[in-house]
């Protein structure tokens, strides 16, 4: 059994109290998506393989008029709002009420945490719809929108292994280009894409995707929005195997009834930063870190649901 310095001891304490205070405040807070691509890309289906069940329903609606739809939704005992926009990225006949549709997304939208830019990977250019879609988001929200955005390529396992990277890199590169027009180059390059496959675990270079687009879209939503989203979702997420906490395991993982968000080590690296960020990790120092991986089960047990999951999931990545 580890003998602790007193001293450390106490202010793990403190440091525990404390996150679970901050985490309380978050738990009355949401985050939301926004979701903005082509009608029949998969953007629905993608929310529901990263939420782990049916937030969107998927083929609800035919790309007739341009509108705005919201999902509301909980999860974990947290709340949270898919917005989409059917219709923004579809060539229609309502093109010339961009003005009017502008106004609307200021007016109906009031909080952006994520946004993602959702595009079939099998295309081979970024269509008109797509660039029109580009430079409404940009005008509606700002460039500032594309700092919290991720590009999303659905229907990857429609290349095959050889095209797939040169595919991954070219619509990047092409979407990137067309962000840019409206943000510059420093902020559209930064802009992370992610291939999915929502058919399939894999993509076809033969890695797991969802532990990639949890990671990205985690590392680039707000900092308001962050920990709610992390306090949902907390209890599927799995470290590599070696890091792993048994009585974390033990007590926060429920009967698998959905795909565990899996992640590698680069990954975990991702979201222990983003997490020291967002909570203040990284100020408790070494010491008093390792006294933190050694109480956040037992606390976090103590406390229960969302915030008892995410004090032993955060108290875990002390130890990674």
């Amino acid at each position: 059994m580890s003998v602790f310095n007193s001293n450390d001891e106490e202010q793990a304490i403190n440091w525990l109290e404390t996150l679970k205070e901050k985490l309380q405040v978050a738990q009355g807070k949401k985050f939301t998506f926004l979701l903005v691509g082509r009608t029949g890309v998969g953007k629905s289906s993608t929310v529901n393989s990263l939420m782990g069940k049916t937030i969107a329903v998927v083929g609800d609606y035919e790309p007739c008029t341009m509108d705005i739809k919201k999902y509301e939704n909980e999860l974990n005992g947290i709340n949270f709002t898919i917005i989409d926009t059917p219709g923004l990225c579809d060539d229609l006949e309502e093109v010339g009420n961009d003005y009017k549709y502008l106004e609307r997304m200021r007016s109906d939208v009031s909080q952006v945490d994520s946004m993602w830019f959702v595009s079939r990977l099998d295309e081979t250019r970024v269509t008109n719809d797509e660039k029109r879609g580009i430079k409404l988001i940009s005008e509606a929200f700002n460039s500032k929108i594309w700092e919290q955005a991720v590009i999303i390529f659905t229907f990857a396992g429609a290349k095959n292994a050889s095209d797939y990277p040169i595919a991954l890199d070219k619509r990047t590169e092409l979407i990137r280009k067309e962000i840019a027009k409206y943000t510059g180059i420093g902020i559209a390059n930064n802009v992370p894409s992610v291939a999915v496959d929502n058919k399939n675990e894999r993509t076809p270079d033969g890695e797991k995707w969802l532990g990639e687009l949890y990671t990205q879209i985690y590392a680039r939503i707000s900092a308001k929005g962050a920990a709610p989203f992390l306090m949902a979702t907390v209890e599927r997420v799995k470290r590599p195997e070696k890091e792993r906490e048994v009585i974390i395991e033990k007590i926060y993982e429920p009967a698998p009834t959905y795909t565990p968000i899996e992640l590698n080590e680069r990954q975990t690296a991702v979201v222990t930063n983003k997490t020291a960020e967002v909570l203040g990790l990284a100020s408790a120092g070494a010491s008093v870190g390792a006294v933190i991986g050694s109480l956040a089960g037992p606390v976090g047990s103590a406390v229960g649901g969302a915030i008892g999951a995410a004090i032993g999931f955060f108290g875990g990545l002390f130890r990674w």
